[in-house]
């Protein structure tokens, strides 16, 4: 079997540009865990990140509550960053990565370019801002490959609840859970092949979600971009499921009653492993 064979199963609109919102912090993630910093050293959240985390209150942003001179490390902060997708945990890693936001966003454009990316404009650091953060279903999976190859991030991918310790500025511990619900056992989609990665939603950017599949010797890797699907795990498990049962995959179904049912989606469905 060759590794990374790029064979496509099905793909729809997979080079439309398209807000992207929290499936940027995949980049976020992957670039932390490229970084070679300790995870776990601690350090303090600085003052200067006091506006940001104002503005993402006020664009309704997820956050975790972190608050200048909190004692944190790199490592909780990306659990909140991949699990409950908080946005000023992934500031604070870009800050502590690059040294300002500007810097890492400067980064991830770069690294992006590294692996192929042609479509992808990063703007910010979480993708709660819509505006000029934009990518493809085609881009995202390469950046999804290199993600899955990472051994650190998927670690936190694959995670369906963590544990946050005490700080000095917050007495207890705190349980986070993934959003990806495919994780949960006891979830109706949940399947055990899925392994990890990124969902997203804003009101531009539609309900988006990357993932993974494993089993029986291959991989596949899914994005969906934009959908307006009520419930987006189940889609998901309807494409995976179609993919390991199907007696003969072709590049593309040659009946349209061969494919699970699509909203009006950009998915792009990529096999990753042979």
């Amino acid at each position: 079997e060759n590794l990374d064979t790029g064979t496509v199963l099905y793909e729809r609109n997979a080079d439309e540009q398209r807000p992207i919102a929290s499936l940027t912090k995949m980049m976020t993630c992957l670039l932390l865990a490229e970084s070679g910093l300790d995870l776990d050293e601690a350090f303090a959240v600085p003052e200067e990140l006091s506006p940001e985390f104002a503005r993402i209150r006020s664009e309704n942003g997820a956050y975790i509550d972190l608050q200048p001179g909190e004692e944190v490390t790199l490592r909780d902060l990306a659990y909140c960053t991949m699990l409950p997708s908080t946005n000023d945990s992934a500031s604070t890693i870009a800050w502590r990565v690059a040294g300002s936001l500007d810097a890492f966003v400067a980064q991830m454009n770069a690294r992006a370019k590294e692996l192929g990316c042609t479509d992808t404009t990063f703007s910010c650091v979480h993708g709660l801002y819509d505006y000029g953060n934009v990518s493809t279903a085609e881009d995202l999976a390469k950046i999804a490959a290199a993600c899955y190859a990472n051994e650190t991030y998927m670690q936190a991918a694959n995670t369906l609840t963590y544990t946050l310790p005490a700080t000095n500025l917050h007495q207890n511990e705190r349980t986070i859970k993934s959003t990806n619900l495919m994780l949960d056992p006891e979830y109706a989609y949940h399947r055990d092949y899925v392994r990890g990665m990124k969902t997203g939603f804003t009101t531009l950017a539609g309900r988006c979600f990357v993932t993974f599949a494993q089993q029986d010797g291959h991989t596949y890797g899914l994005v969906i971009l934009g959908s307006n699907s009520q419930n987006i795990f189940r889609e998901a498990a309807e494409l995976f499921d179609w993919a390991f049962t199907s007696p003969e995959l072709h590049p593309a179904p040659a009946e349209p009653e061969a494919e699970p049912e699509k909203h009006g989606l950009s998915a792009f469905w990529h096999k990753v492993f042979g």
